[in-house]
């Protein structure tokens, strides 16, 4: 049933959607804390720091939206494939970011859970790549 898995997929998107909204809110909050009560960071060092902080809270957000997708994989009867909590991980992670190994398939007619987990690292990479240039632009622009 093609329809059973486009539902999980599609619910799975939409939770992963709304993971990566939460740490944006959340990392836009804390940019705009630190330069409103703190000042901005004048030093290069610290700005620096400051965007690798932000890109380190959104690699974070993205690590658990695979982990999403990865528990999926595991807890889910049908799909035999995927021995283990780490291997789940790993698919997940390499398939998000559309790396796509190979040495770990889904079986059958779960594949196409894989392809749409792609298509989701895809868009979710490139918000991700949005949000660190409107960050990086917030920051110098306080001069």
């Amino acid at each position: 049933m093609i329809l059973e898995k486009l539902a999980i997929a599609l619910s799975v998107m939409f939770l992963c959607t709304l993971v990566h909204a939460v740490f944006m809110m959340a990392g836009n909050q804390a940019v705009s804390w630190r330069l409103t009560k703190i000042g901005s960071a004048r030093r290069p060092l610290r700005r620096v720091v400051l965007i690798w902080l932000i890109i380190m809270w959104m690699f974070t957000g993205t690590c658990i939206e695979a982990g999403i997708w990865a528990a999926v994989y595991l807890y889910n009867p049908s799909i035999t494939s995927i021995a283990d909590a780490q291997s789940a991980f790993y698919f997940s992670m390499v398939t998000y970011t559309t790396l796509g190994y190979g040495d770990i398939v889904l079986t059958g007619n779960w594949r196409v859970l894989s392809a749409i987990e792609a298509a989701n690292g895809i868009i979710i990479f490139g918000w991700t790549t949005a949000l660190i240039f409107y960050f990086i632009q917030k920051i110098y622009k306080t001069d």
